[in-house]
């Protein structure tokens, strides 16, 4: 192909489940906790344990948005992995489309091949051009959408890149 690396969908889709997986984990860690704190409780006093309950409260009220935010992003991502493999293939089929009516795809046009590409005929070059003009608004649609899949994904990232960034912040006070 002539056009930059796209990306790789099974990259994004084992980071997907890396950070579903970790989500899960935290989850369930902090489940634990819950029940770790509320069976200590009863008989535990003192400005220790008041101290150790008001921190932990604190980590468990933390760990309930992250879990949230890296699901979320997981999700995400796996739909991103979905939209860019499917993106790709179309991209391909495209490709081969234009190369069989003699032209290829560079830089995101559609460029007339090198070399001898057809017959003089008129006809056939206003076939040409409308079949050029068909696959160049296929390809505009195509780039159009993976524009608003990178972006739909980018201001996931960011979102929750900014809660984590938050919840680090409330973890060190």
């Amino acid at each position: 192909m002539s056009h930059p690396l796209l990306g790789d969908p099974a990259a994004l889709s084992a980071l997907a489940a890396t950070l579903r997986r970790t989500a899960l984990q935290l989850s369930s860690d902090a489940e634990t906790l819950r029940e770790a704190l509320e069976d200590c409780s009863p008989g535990w006093t003192g400005p220790a344990a008041t101290s150790t309950r008001r921190r932990t409260a604190a980590v468990l009220a933390t760990l309930e948005p992250v879990a949230a935010a890296l699901d979320g992003c997981g999700r995400h991502l796996q739909q991103a992995s979905t939209d860019l493999a499917a993106a790709t293939a179309d991209l391909r089929a495209l490709e081969e489309s234009a190369l069989a009516a003699g032209f290829e795809v560079r830089d995101g046009r559609l460029h007339r091949a090198w070399g001898i590409t057809g017959v003089a005929d008129g006809v056939a070059e206003a076939d040409g051009h409308r079949r050029r003009d068909d696959l160049q608004e296929r390809l505009r649609q195509l780039l159009a959408t993976m524009g608003r899949h990178r972006a739909s994904l980018t201001a996931h990232c960011d979102e929750a890149m900014h809660l984590l960034g938050r919840a680090s912040s409330a973890l060190r006070a």
